[in-house]
């Protein structure tokens, strides 16, 4: 007997990453792929109720830094079984997408997992949240806004995030006015390590994280 859901079709569109521009990671959107995937299926299908699960959690353990080695090998068995098996068209869709994003962007799935990085700077284990010195005007709009408590300093001094502290929220970009927050990957701003007045930093450029 064909099993079959309501929901027969997921919310997305292919020629996002068919077409994919540079701050959109393909390790990211997959895991939203099926981060829907797995809440949208019905049940009744085994491989798509375990299946897509158990798929969005080794994708969700890659952006967040603990991917391993064979999880690509591990991707693509699971993805081939689900699509000849499932008879559930969201899974088959999820899956073939997989597929496809796993071939067409081979390199960024392989830095995500053996780097440890993310191309696109999109994933939060991978990036740090700076504030550009030659930009802050020190007005406390992003301090206010940070729930974490994050970033200190004061009136007419240059801000500065505790990155111990920082969740990579996002919560402090809009209310700066002056586009002097930043997200990194590999390559970081110079900033003073405590508040310091306004224009009084020199940044001399960007530095290189050095690997250990």
């Amino acid at each position: 007997m064909k099993i079959t859901c309501e929901k027969t079709a997921l919310a997305v569109n292919p020629a996002v990453i068919e077409n994919k521009a540079d701050d959109l990671c393909s390790v990211d959107w997959v895991k939203t792929l099926f981060d829907e995937a797995r809440r949208a299926s019905c049940g009744k299908c085994t491989f798509c109720r375990e299946g897509t699960q158990q798929i969005y959690k080794i994708i969700e353990d890659i952006t967040n830094g603990e991917g391993e080695s064979e999880d690509i090998a591990l991707l693509t068995e699971l993805a081939q079984m689900i699509r000849g098996n499932s008879s559930c068209e969201i899974a088959r869709d999820a899956t073939g997408h997989l597929l496809t994003v796993l071939e067409k962007y081979e390199d960024e799935w392989d830095m995500h997992i053996k780097r440890k990085r993310c191309p696109a700077v999109v994933c939060k284990a991978y990036i740090s949240v700076h504030i550009l010195p030659d930009k802050c005007q020190g007005c406390t709009a992003c301090i206010t806004a940070c729930p974490e408590k994050a970033i200190v300093g004061g009136d007419g001094l240059i801000h500065v995030i505790d990155q111990e502290k920082c969740t990579r929220c996002g919560e402090c970009f809009a209310p700066c006015k002056y586009d002097g927050i930043v997200k990194a990957g590999a390559v970081k701003p110079k900033t003073p390590e405590t508040p310091v007045p306004v224009g009084t930093f020199e940044s001399g450029g960007n530095r290189r994280r050095r690997r250990g």
